[in-house]
């Protein structure tokens, strides 16, 4: 079961559009409009594209969300492969997790283990916790609106040039990106958008085109790199079949929370209720029980959670990152020794109204 907060990223959030922020506004007026022109040259550059393919490496765990950061871990590899022309579509991969949308619809699946899929009946510009990449490809599109933002946030910005391995010219913008929230909030530097970073971006002084870019965790302890860019493909041909997605026969596909019969008994739960609930559910194997709080119930999630036996559970707290609460648990699982502690992540802003179990486990 994913470690972070969210299991699928199902979209956009305010958080996740300010991680894709690409510009700042400048001390002096004369190094806004230096860089500026900078920033406005590299979107001009990739205005016409008809595909782009990033790869890069990124300290996340290989099949936890897009987004999500983990500096205490190895460095691992995302990539986004985006078609423009004749019709939309994208792709975007890590070990452990893959997301697809072939211009009909939108998927997302959890490699084994997990062996688990969620799926939109349509086309998206982006979703499942993708869009800050989605951001970097498509600077033509948000620069506007991503120097209007950075403007109001009033981040620091450092531009320089500099002299690349192969000898080639760069302009080199750094950006000081500030996410405004606490230190103290559980939430913070879990996410690309919930984390201060350092991000330098680096622009081939030939062709204006993005050349590479890295982000570094800015912490009281120190930075530490958890990003680098350091391949980028412009127009390069890409085979229909990466905009295929096979999969196993046996994916268990989430499902929506929908309206039961007794829903208000659910639905007037506190988050602490909710969570009791759910892990009792476990602890008996009643996956129909079980299965009202989370979705779906894979094999690995039985054989994981149940017959385990609760230890204690305390009140639940919030975070500006996220939309649900979280319900601090120990529990004893049959397979392990010891206590596991942890916080247990819950929602409720689906149309049943219901709490759902969206990571902590």
């Amino acid at each position: 079961m994913s470690r972070l907060f969210t299991r699928w990223g199902l979209g956009l959030s305010a958080a996740a559009g300010a991680a894709v922020i690409l510009i700042i506004a400048l001390a002096a007026p004369r190094a806004h409009a230096t860089a500026a022109a900078v920033m406005a040259r590299g979107a001009q550059a990739v205005a016409n594209l008809t595909s782009i393919h990033l790869r890069a490496q990124m300290r996340t765990f290989p099949g936890d969300n897009f987004a999500s950061i983990n500096p205490d871990t190895a460095f691992c590899t995302v990539e986004l492969w985006k078609q423009y022309t004749p019709q939309l579509e994208w792709r975007v991969e890590k070990p452990g997790r893959v997301a697809v949308m072939d211009g009909q619809s939108t998927v997302l699946y959890i490699k084994a283990p997990h062996n688990m899929g969620y799926k939109f009946p349509h086309a998206s510009a982006s979703a499942f916790d993708t869009d800050w990449l989605h951001g970097i490809a498509n600077l033509s599109n948000t620069i506007s609106n991503d120097l209007r933002h950075a403007q109001a946030l009033g981040w620091k910005l450092d531009l320089a040039e500099e002299t690349a391995a192969d000898g080639s010219r760069q302009a080199v913008v750094t950006v000081h990106a500030r996410s405004g929230v606490p230190d103290d909030d559980y939430g913070k530097n879990h996410f690309l958008g919930n984390a201060d970073t350092r991000r330098v971006y680096h622009f081939d002084a030939q062709s204006g085109q993005l050349a590479a870019a890295q982000m570094y965790l800015v912490r009281n302890s120190g930075e530490v790199q958890i990003f680098d860019l350091n391949q980028i493909e412009y127009n390069p041909p890409i085979e229909p079949g990466v905009f295929q997605l096979q999969l196993p026969a046996d994916v268990a596909w989430a499902q929506d929370p929908q309206t039961l019969p007794d829903n208000q008994k659910y639905a007037s739960m506190t988050a602490e209720q909710a969570a009791r609930a759910f892990f009792e559910a476990c602890a008996a194997s009643n996956w129909d029980e079980a299965g009202k709080f989370m979705s779906p119930i894979t094999d690995q999630a039985k054989k994981y959670l149940g017959g385990l036996e609760i230890v204690s559970l305390g009140q639940a707290f919030s975070s500006k990152t996220y939309p649900g609460q979280f319900v601090p648990y120990e529990i004893k699982l049959r397979q392990m020794t010891g206590v596991k502690k942890f916080n247990l992540a819950v929602r409720k802003d689906n149309p049943a109204g219901r709490w759902q179990v969206d990571g902590g486990l």
